[in-house]
């Protein structure tokens, strides 16, 4: 790591750390916060809830593909200027969706919002990967994970309730305000946290180097299980929403209560993750939460396709899937960085490119199979569930060259 660390490196990692959250944070509160909103714009703008849908899985495509462009530009450029300008250009997305007239407008200025806010999803990895080495970047990434965490249980509730008492637009505004204190907070803790390549870009070395990721076996199959993780989220996500206000009758402003407790295992599974690193090894980690998860969506698709659908038992499902993901989005990212010598800020672009990517065709496909059912989600996740399966046994093969 080429930068001056000062006298008390940890004071410094944990401000760095703290400026990353509250990025994520702001990032993630552009999706959580409106989704209470979203069974009632279908009637606000006069058209399909498939449609409205469109606004979080096209939100997600943006997020996840223009993490391959700040990828690189954070290596040839630095780290800070990259995630300046994501903030910037985020917050004033976010008021432009305020001020939508249309669901055309709101879809188009909803994709503005990924656009700018892929910066701090690539830079996380990579600067976390700048400060901290093995076990330590196990534990930095559980304490971030368990952090940004609260934003998915928070978000809804406070969202439920301003959209009750001044509508979905102030949503937004609020989300504006929030990203312009967070560029603010990134502006002054947020030092260069690499040694920047030059401004000479090199597209065919980029080229090759995303190419050399694609073909590496091991990097992938730890990308796609983060992914199918991701999945799992965005397809919660997406139809919790519709399942929870529109079918089962949850009132808007109480939505967010039943988010609380899949983000609380979420948690506590990132503590639980924390103290076992070190003691047990990250495999058996990563394969014990990963059958966990697995629980969870089968659990899911057998109450759903036996048309049991209650509302205790989808909490309780979700909160099951979500406990098992905590050791995979621990281990897994951290896992494929180290199969890799590309340079941290591309192979960072690209672990997260492909987890938002595949979240994004989870959501997607829950809008084209829309049917009033839960059946969609649990399908989904079903696919979701082989393709990590997959992943991990690919992975195992190759488990004596960890």
């Amino acid at each position: 790591m080429d930068i001056q660390v000062r006298a008390n490196p940890k004071k410094r990692q944990a401000a760095i750390l703290t400026g990353l959250i509250m990025a994520t944070v702001s990032a993630m509160m552009s999706t959580h916060l409106y989704t209470p909103s979203m069974p009632h714009l279908s009637d606000y703008f006069q058209t399909t809830p498939a449609v409205v849908k469109l606004s979080l899985s096209l939100n997600a495509l943006a997020f996840g593909c223009m993490q391959i462009v700040y990828g690189p530009l954070s290596d040839r450029l630095g780290r800070r200027p990259i995630m300046l300008l994501g903030m910037v250009g985020f917050s004033l997305a976010s008021l432009i969706c305020a001020l939508a007239q249309t669901i055309s407008q709101l879809i188009v200025m909803r994709i503005g919002q990924g656009l700018f806010s892929a910066a701090e999803a690539v830079l996380v990895y990579a600067i976390i990967h700048d400060y901290f080495e093995d076990a330590d970047m196990v534990r930095a990434l559980a304490i971030y994970g368990m952090a940004v965490a609260l934003a998915p249980a928070t978000a809804p509730i406070i969202g439920g309730y301003i959209h009750v008492w001044l509508g979905w637009r102030f949503n937004f505004i609020l989300i504006a305000l929030i990203g312009c204190l967070t560029t603010l907070m990134i502006w002054r803790v947020l030092p260069e946290t690499s040694t920047p390549q030059g401004s000479d870009i090199q597209l065919g070395r980029i080229v090759r180097d995303y190419g050399n990721l694609l073909g590496n076996k091991h990097f992938m199959n730890y990308a796609v299980m983060t992914g199918a993780g991701s999945g799992f989220i965005m397809a919660m996500v997406t139809s919790g929403p519709f399942i929870l206000i529109s079918y089962l009758g949850v009132p808007v402003q109480n939505y967010g209560l039943f988010m609380v407790g899949p983000v609380s295992t979420y948690i506590i599974s990132n503590l639980i993750t924390r103290q076992l690193v070190g003691r047990f090894d990250m495999v058996t980690i990563l394969k014990t939460g990963i059958g966990i998860a697995a629980i969870g969506a089968l659990s899911l698709a057998l109450m759903v396709f036996s048309d049991n659908v209650s509302l205790a038992g989808l909490v309780s499902i979700f909160s099951l899937t979500t406990f098992g993901l905590g050791p995979v989005w621990a281990i897994a990212p951290m896992k494929a960085l180290h199969t890799t010598d590309r340079p941290t800020g591309i192979a960072s672009a690209m672990i997260n490119t492909v987890p938002m990517i595949m979240g994004a065709l989870a959501a997607l496909s829950l809008s084209i199979f829309h049917d009033d059912t839960a059946r969609p989600l649990a399908g989904t996740i079903l696919g979701l569930l082989l393709i990590a399966v997959i992943s991990y046994l690919a992975a195992a093969r190759k488990q004596e060259n960890f």
